[in-house]
């Protein structure tokens, strides 16, 4: 029997947990956050180590440029900065460009995406987006936790996973088969530490199609038959 303390606690901890109408209220994204998508490209320019570097070069530069400028000394000085900045400016590019390769975070997204079962352009999406900056900037593949401007460019980058690739619905195994498979698995199995990537690509974009057909039956109630 719980104690009138032991109750009292149970029930503040209950209030300290928010609920995931909540969570999804309250979400805020870098949209929501900063005032112009050039803001926020200021501001993640300015976290990232390379791209300071380069700023540095480049005022460094200006400044030589301004004050030795007749001087063989700051030609050759200047020429030498100018190749550092061309390789820094490409680093940076490519850092801000290349999208995140990291095969534990399209884990994390798949599986949030199965969880979730987001609709096409719903509320689900923040939640995603918001729940996979975290992860980034937790993880250290990102220097602030605001890769993602909005949730649209999370949608973008998951279809980017999907898009072009076929995959196979598991089929339903029959009882006599699944008994098979569970005795033939007492021999012998394969220890795996994470959920498999095929299996959640295919699941996950199933779980896309889905919410695509419901989408455009939405939309476009009348023509049915071509979904």
């Amino acid at each position: 029997m719980q104690t009138s303390s032991e109750s009292t606690d149970a029930k503040s901890d209950s209030l300290d947990e928010p609920s995931a109408y909540l969570i999804e209220k309250n979400v805020a994204l870098p949209k929501d956050i900063f005032g112009s998508y050039l803001s926020y490209w200021i501001y993640e320019v300015t976290r990232h180590k390379a791209a300071v570097i380069l700023l540095v070069l480049i005022v460094t530069s200006i400044l030589l440029l301004v004050f030795f400028y007749n001087t063989e000394f700051c030609v050759a000085f200047e020429i030498l900065l100018f190749s550092f900045c061309f390789a820094g400016t490409c680093m940076v590019v490519i850092a801000f460009s290349e999208p995140i390769g990291d095969r534990e975070f399209k884990v994390k997204l798949l599986m949030e995406i199965i969880t979730r079962k987001p609709a096409v352009k719903g509320k689900e999406w923040r939640t995603i987006t918001y729940n996979m900056n975290r992860y980034i900037f937790d993880h250290g593949l990102w220097d602030t936790p605001y890769y993602f401007y909005r949730d649209e460019d999370c949608h973008r980058y998951f279809l980017s996973l999907i898009k072009g690739k076929t995959f196979r619905k598991p089929e339903k195994l029959s009882s006599n088969v699944m008994d098979g498979q569970r005795n033939e698995g007492n021999k012998t199995f394969t220890l795996h530490c994470k959920p498999n990537l095929q299996k959640c690509l295919s699941k996950a974009a199933e779980i896309e199609q889905q919410s695509q057909d419901e989408y455009w039956r939405q939309e476009y109630p009348s023509v049915d038959e071509f979904f």
